[in-house]
């Protein structure tokens, strides 16, 4: 079963980051204009014609349903597509795919190292997942890990993806309907795209300016507001550990039966 949010316990391939992404996405989750920030990116996001624009989280949505619909082979080729993109959840799906052998042969020092890559921007789940996977490696396993890891950064490492990532939006930032030095101009935009992930009831229409939100398509912003929803969306939240299902007898009835 795929499960990105798992939560556990050892160590890993160093990544130089500075400042510490983890400290400075507590710090933003407390920051009242960043949450309202959040709140309109949430907004827009939540529109499908939106999401068709952005590749990481396209590719995302098409490996959910690709999973959904039992193609777990397609479904790892798209979740490594949008990591292509820099989409931190979609490289946790990867490593948990490796580690659990779905859509692919077991390879638990690939799946460690696909995990390290996806906790780079301070991800508290998968960093605790990362540290577990890494404490179930032998000795040999955590050398190929090492060896993996520095193979699948050439591609995937935030520098390459994020640069990836910023000349798709940037090629659709360019194309606004407005002035050719930039301008946006008034009017509106009209669309729709079919996506499993995201709300398909949002309104396919909004404002230029809406549209061309900085937070949207400038690669920082978008940044930022991504690490910033998952950090208040997703592990904000309580994890919840579900055990096997057991057979619950009505209220009132005979112990027993």
């Amino acid at each position: 079963m795929l499960s990105l949010w798992l939560v556990a316990g050892g160590a890993a391939f160093a990544q130089e980051v500075a400042p510490d992404p983890a400290a400075v996405l507590d710090r933003a989750a407390t920051d009242p204009r960043a949450l309202k920030e959040l709140q309109r990116f949430d907004e827009m996001m939540a529109n499908p014609m939106i999401v068709n624009q952005h590749p990481d989280l396209r590719y995302r949505d098409l490996a959910m349903a690709a999973y959904k619909h039992g193609d777990k082979a397609r479904a790892l080729r798209m979740f490594m597509r949008a990591g292509s993109f820099a989409d931190k959840p979609s490289q946790a799906a990867v490593a948990n795919m490796y580690w659990e052998g779905v859509g692919t042969p077991v390879d638990r020092p690939r799946a460690y190292a696909w995990m390290d890559l996806a906790s780079s921007r301070g991800y508290s789940r998968f960093i605790a997942q990362r540290e577990y996977y890494w404490s179930q490696l032998s000795e040999a396993e955590r050398a190929q890990a090492l060896r993996v890891g520095q193979e699948i950064l050439v591609e995937y490492d935030d520098k390459v993806a994020l640069h990836r990532l910023e000349m798709e939006l940037e090629y659709v930032r360019r194309n606004v309907t407005g002035s050719r030095v930039g301008s946006i101009g008034w009017g509106t935009i009209q669309g729709a795209g079919v996506t499993s992930a995201y709300n398909v009831n949002a309104p396919s229409w909004m404002t230029l300016d809406q549209f061309y939100r900085s937070s949207v398509w400038n690669i920082n912003s978008y940044t930022k507001m991504k690490d910033l929803q998952w950090k208040v969306q997703v592990e904000s939240k309580p994890t919840v550990e579900v055990g096997n299902l057991q057979n619950v007898a009505p209220p009132g009835s005979p112990p027993g039966k």
